[in-house]
């Protein structure tokens, strides 16, 4: 498991009450490595673009 540098850790945490405060559901992830790391933030940017995508189809309906 990657330890954490008190930077990052208050950005997940800056990301994890943003999600809440916007009643979006998430789901806290331990992260290994670096390369982990990366793969995770590339699925949530890829989750957060579907999101956006069908919050707007249903702005048009």
């Amino acid at each position: 498991m990657m330890r954490a540098t008190p930077v990052s850790m208050r950005r997940a945490l800056e990301a994890a009450r943003t999600y809440a405060e916007h009643g979006v559901l998430f789901v806290p992830v331990p992260v290994f490595n670096e390369a982990d790391q990366a793969d995770l933030v590339r699925q949530v940017d890829e989750r957060l673009e579907r999101m956006a995508a069908l919050a707007e189809a249903e702005e048009k309906h």
